[in-house]
């Protein structure tokens, strides 16, 4: 492969000469920026939209940060519509660029998700959750865009849900591995953590299953579930859900939450911890990953 100039910047070209993914996130995002996107989800990702990547696609992102996300998809896909939610005010290097639109607001307020559709000017193909990592808010996003203003065949993501596994957060807490001295005959239940967005993801299973088991279509009309570490691909059917329901009235959303404990500094404070947790995964890999690899050789050779 050879190099090829993008904005005065030599990326390594992917084998029809456009820049690589990969290439786009080293560019984009600053060194040690803890909200760099996880090597595996990079991966995942470019499985997933390589053979769309000319496609006039829309993108939304919850969760904005340093804006290097917009920029990398921008790039990536060179005739997609782009848009980014966030509480915070745009960073300024998004601003006035070609195909990127930023709505400031919060993930949880459906007037914020319909001002995004209505700036993208149809659904969008592409959902990604980045943003407050709190499984309340990530399920209110889910719930109103994925039945509303995803395509058929749409991809809605849920990044990071591993949250739920950090007793810092607001609705995580400490992990615990299953008990499996419960394989027992009687047994009915196999409980394991259910708490924030852990518990979200979770859930996607029951629609996804409903329709076979009561006959009934569920409103998250969901094909394909994929998990993977620490992030969710949520690929919505071809074939329509049941209406979705009403939601409650934004003020009755906020009714009983603590004051001031969503704040903006504490969710960026999260967004901290979320990217150290990264840094230690890709670390892991890095290491174990030839382990592994070694100890799959041996099993062959033994077999």
């Amino acid at each position: 492969m050879q190099p090829i100039l993008v904005r005065d910047v030599r990326l390594m070209a992917d084998s029809l000469g456009e820049p690589s993914l990969d290439a786009l996130v080293a560019h984009y995002y600053a060194l040690g920026d803890f909200t760099r996107k996880a090597s595996s989800y990079i991966a995942s990702y470019r499985s997933l939209l390589e053979g769309k990547r000319n496609e006039s696609l829309r993108l939304l992102e919850l969760g904005v940060s340093s804006g290097a996300s917009l920029l990398v998809w921008r790039d990536y896909l060179p005739r997609a519509t782009i848009v980014g939610i966030d509480l915070a005010d745009p960073p300024p290097r998004i601003l006035r660029q070609d195909r990127i639109h930023f709505v400031q607001g919060s993930q949880g307020d459906a007037a914020v998700l319909e001002r995004a559709a209505e700036v993208a000017g149809g659904p969008f193909d592409v959902i990604i959750d980045d943003a407050s990592h709190i499984g309340y808010l990530t399920k209110r996003s889910l719930q109103y865009l994925f039945p509303r203003h995803l395509v058929p065949g749409g991809l809605y993501v849920i990044e990071d849900f591993g949250t739920g596994f950090l007793p810092a957060y607001p609705d995580g807490t400490t992990f615990e591995e299953p008990d499996w001295n419960d394989a027992v005959e009687g047994s009915t239940i196999f409980r394991s953590s259910q708490h924030g967005m852990v518990g979200v993801v979770k859930q996607l299973v029951e629609p996804l299953v409903q329709e076979l088991s009561t006959g009934t279509k569920p409103y998250l009309a969901i094909s394909r579930l994929t998990i993977e570490t620490n992030i969710a691909f949520i690929e919505k059917s071809m074939q329509p859900g049941r209406p979705a329901p009403m939601l409650p009235e934004k003020a009755d959303w906020d009714a009983g939450r603590d004051a001031g404990a969503l704040t903006e500094d504490l969710l960026r404070r999260h967004e901290a911890r979320i990217g150290r947790l990264e840094q230690q995964m890709n670390t892991l890999r890095t290491v174990l990953g030839p382990v592994r690899r070694l100890w799959q050789l041996g099993r062959r050779l033994r077999g």
